[in-house]
């Protein structure tokens, strides 16, 4: 669903963006100019439909209950450019991983890959597991090829900080 359809008939909500801004400590979107070096740096940018700098824009204006339930906010590839390029200090970065909680708390539609990089990482430390690789010379090895070590696999007290950290608002 795109962010027109959800905001056609939107309305500003100053109590989320409040809890928005509440889970921000720190960080002064109020302060962001709208320079863009956000937007220009910007990985993910042809990908997007807003621009992050539209969507601090929305976020301090109260248009906050539409973000969550649309793709937006999964499109973000968590580059950290924004964060590096912003003089404000008003990282759309921060801003998209608490919309991103907040869809979580609304169990709202999340993509499946991401679902599936949190199950791998409890079962094997990882966010991806190990792949076989192809050489130059058209051979496909993998660690143990290579004479890497064996990767092992996280303890138990690993999975239970992760489940912490998961269930942290």
């Amino acid at each position: 669903m795109s962010l027109i359809d959800l905001m056609s008939m939107a309305k500003p909500n100053q109590e989320s963006r409040d809890k928005i801004l509440a889970r921000l400590k720190g960080k002064e979107l109020v302060n962001c100019f709208q320079c863009m070096k956000c937007t220009s740096g910007c990985t993910a940018l042809k990908l997007l439909e807003l621009k992050p700098n539209e969507i601090i824009k929305l976020v301090n204006l109260g248009f906050v209950d539409e973000l969550p339930s649309s793709d937006i906010i999964w499109t973000c590839v968590t580059c950290l450019k924004c964060v590096e390029r912003c003089p404000q200090k008003a990282s759309p970065y921060h801003v998209i991983m608490a919309l991103r909680n907040l869809a979580v708390e609304k169990e709202a539609k999340v993509p499946e890959g991401f679902l599936k990089a949190v199950s791998e990482i409890l079962e094997t430390g990882l966010a991806e597991p190990p792949q076989k690789i192809v050489t130059r010379k058209m051979e496909t090895v993998d660690r143990t090829c290579l004479r890497l070590p064996k990767i092992k696999s996280p303890k138990g007290s690993f999975q239970a900080v992760f489940m912490k950290a998961m269930e942290e608002k």
